[in-house]
């Protein structure tokens, strides 16, 4: 049997949702921005449909994001496939912090995929990286890479 860990996953995106994630970083320069993602499970990984993006009323919005809970209690309220969660990094990569990874567990049991994006180095397009929550043996939460493809 394969290592999990060494299996490439995949979230696709719909080229709306990738559109409308890519707008609210941008127009959320300088801080970062956030947002639930809504899809389901497909054969290796999940397909995302639809992004609804979220209030940041984080502190310091510049270097971390906290939902708004209003929003996330209802965007959590409406069910129907919360599957994920975007956030922003607008001045560093797409890969998770310290501090993503301290906040994980806040809410890694509801959901299965965390998008991280970034505006692009030259211009245009956004640089967005993709992972799979899962919990380990440990009972601790991970972020495995996957493959975000639009489409």
């Amino acid at each position: 049997m394969a290592d999990p860990h060494t299996v490439r996953r995949e979230i696709r995106l719909n080229a709306s949702c990738g559109r409308q994630i890519a707008e609210h970083l941008v127009s959320g320069l300088p801080y970062e921005t956030c947002g639930v993602l809504r899809g389901k499970a497909a054969a290796g990984g999940m397909r995302i449909d639809a992004f609804a993006p979220i209030r940041n009323v984080a502190p310091d919005p510049l270097h971390r994001f906290v939902l708004d809970p209003a929003e996330w209690t209802r965007e959590c309220l409406r069910g129907g496939g919360l599957i994920g969660l975007f956030h922003s990094h607008p001045s560093s990569p797409p890969v998770p912090s310290d501090e993503d990874l301290r906040q994980l567990p806040l809410f890694a049991g509801m959901l299965s995929a965390y998008l991280i994006g970034s505006p692009a180095k030259t211009g245009g397009e956004i640089e967005l990286n993709g992972y799979m929550i899962e919990k380990g043996k440990n009972g601790l939460y991970h972020l495995i890479p996957a493959d975000v493809t639009h489409g």
